[in-house]
């Protein structure tokens, strides 16, 4: 199908195609991970999906800034970013609460990735690299000031209903 004739269907069937699209991005995910995990085992394959995911946080904050026309940078500018990022939206569900201008927590409540792994037996993986890389890039899109830090995440920490914990701040200069 083309563009233009998707852009002519109802509504609702747009909507289920970006839903489907959305679906398929993070069944592509979990397929290419799993068969490079099988290939060149998990440890190699963590090394390449943490370079993959570097380098798609910094697409997705560009995307997110340009569709969204996101002006200004800071902690509260980046807060609203990653809540429009369209990967977040089966990704799993997320919290991200403003502290102040200076600083936010964001944390991921339910990790589909996670939850597919342990349902297929093969239990949790050491995400840490991978999602430092992605939240790292995506922050400095938006303010190259902006640190991340990584509060806890799987294997070492989680729970049922708290999967990840990452803190963001906003490194001002000292005078």
């Amino acid at each position: 199908m083309k563009w233009e004739e998707i852009a002519q269907l109802p509504r609702e069937t747009i909507l289920d195609l970006l839903n489907d699209a959305l679906r398929n991005m993070l069944r592509i995910d979990a397929y290419w991970f799993i068969g490079m995990e099988k290939n060149i085992g998990v440890d190699s394959a963590i090394k390449v999906d943490e370079e993959v995911w570097r380098r798609f946080g910094k697409v997705e904050a560009t995307q997110v800034k340009a569709n969204f026309k996101l002006n200004g940078d800071g902690i509260t500018t980046l807060v609203r970013a990653l809540n429009l990022a369209p990967s977040w939206t089966l990704w799993g569900d997320l919290c991200i609460e403003l502290i102040s201008d200076n600083e936010a927590v964001l944390q991921v409540l339910k990790c589909s990735s996670q939850l597919e792994r342990l349902k297929a037996g093969v239990g949790v993986f050491n995400c840490r690299g991978v999602e430092h890389g992605y939240f790292e890039s995506f922050a400095q899109v938006i303010d190259p000031r902006i640190k991340v830090r990584c509060n806890f995440c799987p294997p070492a920490k989680y729970f049922e209903n708290l999967w990840c914990e990452w803190h963001f701040s906003l490194e001002t200069a000292r005078r």
